[in-house]
């Protein structure tokens, strides 16, 4: 049994299975909607036999029931997260943590990517839109980060990777 409905362009919609396809319903008793004629591929109104009302679209009907499908589904595709495929980036690992008063967080996610095992820390303030995000390569004995978020001792006073062979790389607020 379905259990939710979506309003789009004014219309109640609901989603049948098998294959998935887009119901519309009359917003006023619920009663299934109709083209009034058969060609959905032109018809551009819905028509409900209990109260006899026509619904206008902006779209064909057969248009329409396709773009509240692809509505719904992008909604869902928001929630989503994605692996960057075409960098080859594949994560590994993952680690969150928050500061004890919670105003702060960290998140860490080792990745293996075409150019090798890379660490991403993204670091900054709870609920703010700016973070830093720091890269350490250890192949390359490399610490660096996205110069379009804040620079690391924004965040923090000092950052320092030591790789496997002894080298340092750092980053420090200037006093």
């Amino acid at each position: 049994m379905l259990k939710e409905g979506f309003v789009i362009d004014g219309i109640k919609w609901i989603i049948g299975q098998h294959p998935p396809k887009a119901i519309p319903l009359c917003p006023k008793d619920l009663m299934e909607l109709e083209p009034p004629t058969r060609y959905e591929f032109v018809e551009t109104k819905l028509k409900c036999e209990k109260c006899g009302k026509t619904y206008s679209l902006p779209r064909s009907v057969e248009g329409e029931r396709e773009y509240v499908l692809k509505d719904i589904n992008s909604r869902t595709y928001k929630t989503m997260r994605f692996i960057n495929l075409d960098d080859e980036a594949i994560p590994i690992a993952e680690d969150k943590t928050s500061s004890k008063n919670n105003k702060f967080f960290v998140v860490s996610r080792l990745m293996e990517s075409k150019t090798g095992l890379r660490l991403v820390v993204y670091a900054g303030e709870k609920g703010k839109e700016e973070k830093t995000q720091i890269f350490v390569e250890p192949e390359i004995k490399r610490l660096s980060f996205d110069q379009k978020d804040l620079h690391p001792t924004d965040v923090f006073t000092k950052l320092e990777a030591t790789f496997s062979d002894g080298t340092k790389a750092s980053q420090e607020k200037k006093k």
